[in-house]
């Protein structure tokens, strides 16, 4: 009747150490990483969330946007948002000249983060003007980032939506100088001779002109002046004819085109900064740990009476 207990006890023993073992390691385990980041889409809204708006170009120059992601990133992935303002020469891309950095505002979006707002309010174009909504962090101010540039480049990168217009500012009135009225010399008063003295005016010069010599005429002038005149029917130097292009190399206009933009956004990092999931559930774990740790006590102090006695005996 001893016989199978000894044996039993013993092997219940062994049983919870086995159980055991694996469950108490496995939720001190490290996480591997989830994977690589990828770009998500996104979406804004001009009128404080009430409606919302994937397209790629606006008509009002509008300085407050929330904006939101449409996709749910992986864990630890961050996008970046930013909205910026500028004045421009013109109304359009292709005229906007030489532009002004006005202002700018960001933010980040993640999975916990999923929706900000950007204002520039304190910013908005005073005339002719452009207004960007891109997924970088960079601040396009021309000294972080370069300005944007008719045609040389499209900047920002990852454009989401954008707005060029306005109206030319008033002209400034030129300024007119004070006038100065002009500057009379004084007159000198007249010289009055002193009394009793006599003033002896000089005759007049009397000047004699000779009269004009006449100068007999040139034979060679004479035969000059009665030669016939120079026939005009001589044919001029043709014109230069103007260059001509070859047609084996057309040229390529800049394009006019206004930057449209798109509902999605690049990650700010490839590779996630958190860690995922093993997939365990932790208050199953623990039960099932606390049932192996009872297991194995049990086993363990079975051993120990068996030992006893046998030990007795």
């Amino acid at each position: 009747m001893h016989r199978p207990l000894r044996r039993t006890l013993p092997a219940l023993a062994v049983a919870g150490i086995a159980l055991a073992t694996p469950l108490v390691f496995a939720d001190s385990a490290q996480a591997k990483p989830s994977g690589q980041c990828s770009s998500v889409g996104v979406e804004y809204s001009t009128d404080g969330g009430h409606s919302w708006s994937q397209a790629g170009r606006i008509g009002h120059p509008y300085t407050k946007f929330v904006v939101r992601l449409t996709d749910t990133p992986s864990e630890g992935c961050s996008y970046k948002v930013s909205l910026a303002s500028y004045a421009t020469q013109g109304p359009s891309w292709s005229t906007s000249g030489t532009q002004t950095f006005l202002g700018w505002d960001t933010t980040t979006l993640d999975d916990k983060h999923g929706q900000a707002t950007l204002d520039v309010s304190s910013h908005t174009p005073p005339c002719y003007g452009q207004i960007d909504l891109y997924g970088t962090g960079v601040k396009h101010d021309g000294i972080t980032g370069p300005l944007p540039k008719y045609p040389d480049a499209v900047f920002p990168k990852d454009l989401i939506t954008a707005w060029n217009g306005g109206t030319a500012c008033a002209p400034t009135p030129p300024v007119t100088p004070p006038t100065v009225p002009p500057t009379v010399p004084p007159t000198a008063p007249p010289t009055v001779p002193p009394t009793g003295s006599t003033t002896t005016t000089p005759p007049p010069v009397t000047t004699t002109t000779a009269p004009p010599t006449k100068t007999p005429a040139s034979p060679s002038a004479s035969a000059s002046s009665s030669a016939p005149a120079k026939p005009t029917g001589s044919p001029s130097a043709p014109a230069t004819a103007p260059a001509t292009v070859p047609s084996g190399s057309p040229s390529t206009p800049a394009t006019t085109a206004q930057p449209v933009g798109a509902p999605s956004i690049a990650p700010a990092s490839t590779t996630p900064t958190g860690l995922a999931f093993t997939g365990t559930n932790g208050s199953a774990l623990v039960e099932v740990s606390v049932g192996a740790a009872g297991l194995l006590v049990v086993g363990a102090g079975a051993v120990v009476f068996a030992r006893r006695r046998a030990a007795n005996r």
